[in-house]
């Protein structure tokens, strides 16, 4: 948590969270909100017209329906694939395929490391085994 210079701006500015000061940060957050309702009120349209009608790269249009944070149905076969195969996707990193995958294998390990790190139980020592008549 230093100064650095803001990337955009080249503005001095202390980096907490964010990787470009405040003022950059509040312009990426009006452009993202003038991309959502143009996408809202023309729900058909392409990342091309999305980038023609707000001057808007087509990277930057990418990068927000890679996040989960817009969803552009025409023409964006091929522009987006999953991560791990390489498939064409609609939005997000991983496709459908991988991510049921993924969760799986993920489960998998966390009911491993449970069982793994649950206490490991002496039935010498427990109540039936202590309090036996014999």
């Amino acid at each position: 948590m230093g100064a650095t210079n803001c990337p955009k701006c080249g503005k001095i500015f202390t980096k907490v969270n964010d990787p470009i000061c405040k003022e950059c940060m509040k312009a990426e957050e009006e452009k993202f909100e003038e991309v959502r309702l143009f996408v809202k009120e023309h729900p058909d349209c392409s990342p091309q017209e999305v980038s023609d009608a707000c001057d808007i790269s087509i990277k930057r249009i990418l990068y927000y329906v890679r996040q989960g944070k817009l969803d552009i149905s025409q023409g964006i076969d091929g522009l987006i694939t999953c991560s791990k195969c390489g498939r064409p996707i609609k939005s997000g990193r991983m496709c459908e395929k991988c991510i049921k995958s993924t969760t799986s294998a993920l489960e998998g390990i966390v009911a491993a490391n449970s069982a793994a790190s649950a206490p490991k139980v002496d039935a010498s020592k427990t109540k039936t085994g202590m309090f036996t008549n014999k």
